[in-house]
């Protein structure tokens, strides 16, 4: 992984942004997105959420090649279906260059970007075999432990035809999974074409398909193995872009369906988002280093539930920088204002200050931002939550610092303290200590909270010792909480930390990754504890000429947890696999 200031004229990056690339994912040995995310400091991702620094996922933007991947309805970032093995690059930013895209932003912006036909490692076939260790209640009173299976294919193919860029990547991924009705199976075909536009300007198009058919097992002590869950997501893109400007217009399209026939539940929910955004950045009437943005998105919903809703969203973005070459420091003030449909226009400053002399640099981010609830948490209503029409939009208020130093050709950390305080965080509210004859009784509902204030640090070490040896060490630190009560948030954790040991002979790479996650609480009254876990995945790469053949064992030692009340973590699985360069 590494960290970069970099700049293009189109893209003024005045904050540093932390960049995985194709050759890190396989040095890494990455097979997933989520997995990628998770090794950078301050994110936690999930299949269909992501957050930086303990922001909700509904304030990170997601963007791959110009779309963004935040369904409006729902909530969800469908991060579970994207191929790995397409990917690029993966930018995680703040700040001035964050605040340029559209949407909510304001807790950070998430950039991929997809492996183009005229590189030669575009083509590749990967294929993995696994097994999982089963829950208990798969089998009640069983004492031995059962396993089920599951499979993967991938392939990539790129080439290039007179000065034209193509692209493709299939997936396929098939588990029985390790509880009853927990089976989960994904296709994904996604593609794009890049080619040169006159002289200056280039284009790229790109499209993805992808379905997610799964089981709802439940929780242990509520299981519900007939609820089965139907995703499926379509979403294209054009980008075009020269050396001070850039273009992305983009559509999606979300369906997503739900059924428990024996609790005579069926939901459907039908999701079209379509959006234009415009970028220039070079020198106004001799002004250098001027940013201009502005986007406009339109939201249209269809559900059985609570019918069709409809609204639209935009954004403004000037900033200036100044480059102070003789300290050297680079400062860059800009307002964003977002605006919407159904609320009133927001204002949002930004402010960044960077300093960079080798070997230290410091950065410092001061901005406001705004994150709209969605359909589902407004008009959404079950036997077990309640609709909130009347929810406002979220506040934010972040300041961040960041200090870092490369100690020695092999050593080098960073410590970034941070601090963001939200007015009418909205905040899953689960009721609980009413008696079994209340009205509220086993209900939830999202609600804002007058303010929650999340504080705390991140620490990344990175260390090599010896030839070969590499070791990585993340730490996190979060105190988030409501200030009203003093009550911890919703799946907040105190700690959370990550030792990452890497040593590589010759084509042979061994890696342990050591997890911990500190305790967190399931409801927001903190009556329901989760306690702190830890876990090591284990894996083996080896590589042959063209072949690189792969184990993993996620959860080798078989550690028992739960993710939420109710919901056992995976238990140890094993992966075999082989993928093959051409």
């Amino acid at each position: 992984m590494t960290e970069t200031n970099r700049t293009t004229e189109n893209e003024k990056s005045m904050s540093t942004a932390k960049v995985f690339t194709d050759q890190d994912m396989e040095a890494y040995n990455v097979r997933t997105l989520v997995e990628l995310l998770n090794l950078i400091p301050g994110v936690s991702a999930s299949e269909t959420s992501v957050n930086i620094q303990g922001s909700s996922s509904k304030s990170v933007a997601v963007i791959m090649d110009g779309r963004p991947l935040f369904n409006p309805a729902s909530g969800k970032v469908y991060l579970g279906g994207i191929p790995i093995q397409s990917i690029k690059e993966v930018r995680v930013i703040q700040g001035a260059e964050a605040a340029v895209y559209g949407g909510n932003t304001a807790g950070g912006v998430i950039v991929i970007t997809s492996k183009q036909g005229k590189k030669k490692y575009a083509n590749k076939i990967d294929l993995a075999y696994g097994m999982l260790t089963t829950q208990p209640s798969y089998s009640p009173g069983e004492e031995i432990d059962r396993y089920d299976f599951l499979k993967k294919g991938e392939i990539n193919l790129g080439t290039e035809w007179n000065r034209i860029g193509f692209f493709i990547n299939a997936l396929y991924e098939d588990s029985e999974g390790d509880r009853k009705n927990r089976d989960d199976q994904k296709s994904v075909v996604k593609g794009n074409m890049d080619f040169p536009l006159f002289s200056t300007l280039k284009g790229t198009i790109s499209g993805m398909y992808s379905n997610r058919e799964k089981g709802n097992p439940g929780k242990e002590y509520r299981l519900t193995p007939e609820s089965r869950s139907d995703t499926t997501e379509w979403g294209s893109s054009v980008i075009l872009t020269n050396s001070s400007f850039k273009s992305r217009t983009y559509g999606n399209r979300f369906h997503d369906e739900v059924i428990n026939p024996p609790y005579n539940i069926d939901n459907e929910l039908d999701s079209l988002v379509f959006g234009q955004e415009l970028n220039w950045h070079g020198n106004l009437k001799g002004i250098p280093d001027i940013t201009l943005g502005a986007n406009a998105e339109h939201r249209k919903i269809d559900s059985n539930q609570y019918g069709k809703k409809e609204e639209s969203i935009g954004s403004l973005v000037i900033s200036k920088g100044f480059d102070i070459t003789a300290i050297p420091l680079n400062i860059s003030i800009g307002i964003k204002s977002n605006l919407y449909s159904d609320f009133p226009v927001q204002y949002n400053p930004q402010f960044n200050i960077d300093y960079r002399r080798d070997p230290f640099y410091i950065s410092f981010l001061a901005d406001r931002g705004t994150t709209l609830p969605t359909f589902e948490q407004r008009y959404y209503s079950s036997a077990s939550r309640l609709a909130n029409p009347d929810l406002s939009l979220e506040k934010i208020y972040n300041l961040k610092l960041k200090f870092s130093q490369r100690v020695a050709s092999n050593l080098d950390y960073s410590i970034v303290p941070f601090y963001t305080r939200i007015r009418d965080r909205i905040e899953y509210y689960r009721f609980s200590g009413y008696p079994y004859d209340h009205p509220l009784y086993g209900k939830a509902q999202y609600q804002n909270l007058d303010s929650a204030t999340s504080k705390g640090f991140d620490i990344n070490v990175t260390y090599k010792p010896i030839k070969g040896l590499t070791l990585d060490l993340y730490y996190t630190y979060l105190e988030a909480k409501n200030d009203k009560t003093g009550n911890y948030l919703f799946q907040k954790p105190l700690h959370k930390a990550m030792f990452n040991v890497r040593y590589q002979i010759a084509n042979l790479v061994l890696q342990l990754k050591n997890i911990y996650d500190g305790s967190r609480y399931d409801d927001s009254m903190n009556r329901w504890k989760i306690e702190d876990r830890y876990k090591l995945d284990l894996k083996v790469d080896y590589t042959w000429e063209h072949l690189n053949f792969y184990f993993e064992m996620p959860n080798a030692f078989d550690r028992r947890y739960e993710v939420y009340r109710g919901y056992p973590g995976a238990r140890r699985s094993a992966l075999f696999g082989v993928y093959y360069n051409f």
